[in-house]
C-alpha cells in the first residue's frame, strides 16, 4: 500500500491509546494525524518497539528505534489512606478510569485505566503510584499479549471519545444557559440599560474564545460560529486556532522530553550500579537521545 494512501484511521488503529501525550500531541488520534503530515513514527514509548515497526511495514518506510524507552503497560494505583480527595487526578485522566466525590477517596478502574500517568504530576499529596499492569503480566503467551493489548486499545480510544464529546457537550450547554441568562437580563424591564451593545460584544468574546480551543473537526464547532455570525461578530480564523494548538502541543512536548530526560538518567544510574558496560552503553544512547529531544522541544517552544 503506497504511503499516500494510508488514513488517519489507519495509524491510529496501530497506536496503543494510552492517551498519554509522550509522542508531544495531546492523544493517539493528533499524533496519527502528524504522521500522516510527516511526523516521525518512533515516537510511542508505550507502543514500544512493535509500534514503531508496525507504523514503518504501514507506511513502507525504515524501521527507527525509538526516541524514548519503550515502556511496559502501567496501572495507577492510588493509596487510600493519603488521598485526601481532591479530584484534580480525575479531572486529569483522559479516559474517565478514576471514581471518587469532593473530599472522598479515589479509585482507579482497573479494566480501564490506560497507564498514561497523567494523574501523578496533579496529585498534591503524591498518593498515586505506578505499577506493572496486572492484566500484562497475566498474558503470557505472545498471542495473549496482543489480544491483551487489542482490548486495551480498542477500549481506550472508546472511552477517550466518549469524554470528549461529553466536555464539548457541557461547554456548549454552559454557554447556552449563560446566554439565555443573559438574554433574559436584557428583557427585563428594570434594566433597560442592560440592552447596551456592551452585552452582545460580551458574549462575542466568549464565543471567540470558545471556538479558539476547539478544534476544527469538532462536532459542535459550526453551531457556535452559527451564534457568533448571529450577533454579528466574524468566525476564529483556522490559523489562529492552529497556532494555539500548536502552541499547546509543542509544551506537551517539551513536558514529555523533560520526563524522558530524567527516566533516562535513571535508567543510566541503575545500569552503572548493576548492569555491565553493554547495558550502560546503551543506557548512555537513550541519554544523548533524550537531551537532544529536550533541546528540540525547547527550540520549538521558543526559536528565539
Amino acid at each position: 500500500m503506497q504511503a499516500s494512501h494510508i488514513t488517519v484511521d489507519q495509524i491510529d488503529a496501530l497506536l496503543p491509546q494510552t492517551q498519554c501525550g509522550k509522542c508531544g500531541h495531546p492523544g493517539c488520534l493528533p499524533y496519527a494525524k502528524a504522521i500522516v503530515d510527516g511526523e516521525a513514527i518512533n515516537r510511542c514509548p508505550p507502543g514500544g518497539q512493535r509500534t514503531a515497526d508496525a507504523l514503518a511495514t504501514l507506511l513502507g518506510k525504515a524501521p527507527l528505534p525509538l526516541v524514548q524507552p519503550a515502556e511496559s503497560p502501567l496501572l495507577a494505583v492510588i493509596d487510600e489512606d493519603i488521598c485526601i480527595g481532591c479530584t484534580k487526578c480525575i479531572k486529569a485522566c483522559p479516559v474517565d478510569a478514576i471514581l471518587g466525590a469532593p473530599k472522598q477517596m479515589h479509585s482507579i478502574l482497573r479494566d480501564e485505566c490506560t497507564g498514561c500517568e497523567l494523574c501523578v504530576t496533579p496529585c498534591p499529596v503524591d498518593c498515586i503510584s505506578m505499577v506493572a499492569h496486572p492484566g500484562w503480566l497475566a498474558a503470557h503467551s505472545e498471542q495473549e499479549q496482543h489480544a491483551w493489548l487489542t482490548r486495551r486499545a480498542t477500549q481506550g480510544r472508546q472511552r477517550h471519545q466518549a469524554r470528549a464529546s461529553r466536555i464539548a457537550q457541557w461547554e456548549v450547554e454552559a454557554l447556552e444557559r449563560r446566554r439565555a441568562r443573559r438574554h433574559q437580563h436584557i428583557a427585563t424591564p428594570t434594566s433597560p440599560a442592560a440592552s447596551t451593545p456592551t452585552d452582545d460584544e460580551a458574549l462575542r468574546r466568549r464565543l471567540k474564545i470558545k471556538l479558539a480551543r476547539m478544534k476544527q473537526d469538532d462536532p459542535h464547532r459550526p453551531e457556535l460560529e452559527a451564534q457568533l455570525q448571529a450577533l454579528g461578530g466574524q468566525t476564529v480564523p483556522r490559523a489562529a486556532t492552529s497556532a494555539a494548538q500548536q502552541a499547546r502541543s509543542h509544551r506537551i512536548a517539551l513536558a514529555a522530553a523533560e520526563d524522558t530526560l530524567r527516566r533516562a538518567e535513571r535508567h543510566l544510574t541503575h545500569c552503572q550500579r548493576q548492569e555491565g558496560p553493554t547495558e550502560v552503553a546503551a543506557a548512555q544512547e537513550q541519554l544523548a537521545r533524550a537531551q537532544q529531544q529536550l533541546e528540540r522541544a525547547r527550540q520549538a517552544l521558543d526559536p528565539t
